[in-house]
């Protein structure tokens, strides 16, 4: 990474501890966002990851029952980055978060697959999928927790 770049994101880093002091950002091998108040970074290498983990922080809702509840959740996460890249003065690249929102949209299609006759299936509050076609019931089969 050249220098300029990555005194940059030094930068940001430092001023993200400075105006939320309560929160610990440590370096690790992957974003996330650890509650209450922990947030993961690689190196600081891709600030709207960064931003969008912050993000959850931000939202205070982090805890879901249904697939489709993680999106949401995940949505408005990014939403959080977006307004944090305007506040910081930095460029919010929509087709980027959108792939990323897209992995969140392909796991909720692939979970909601019947597995006996591939009709998409409705998901309850137990987590359990179920087919209106032909009344099988099923676990997701990918799990973003």
């Amino acid at each position: 990474m050249p220098k300029s770049k990555k005194n940059a994101q030094n930068n940001l880093l430092a001023r993200l501890r400075q105006d939320y002091p309560d929160l610990t950002f440590m370096s690790g091998d992957r974003y996330l966002f650890h509650p209450p108040t922990t947030i993961q970074y690689v190196d600081a290498d891709d600030y709207l990851l960064l931003l969008h983990e912050l993000g959850h922080y931000l939202i205070g809702q982090n805890d879901y029952n249904q697939d489709v509840e993680l999106l949401q959740i995940e949505s408005a996460a990014w939403a959080k980055a977006k307004e944090l890249c305007a506040k910081y003065h930095l460029t919010f690249d929509e087709s980027y978060a959108e792939s990323r929102l897209d992995s969140y949209r392909d796991l909720l299609h692939y979970n909601s697959l019947c597995p006996n006759c591939s009709l998409n299936g409705y998901e309850d509050e137990h987590q359990t999928y179920h087919c209106p076609l032909c009344g099988a019931s099923w676990q997701g089969k990918y799990q973003a927790k």
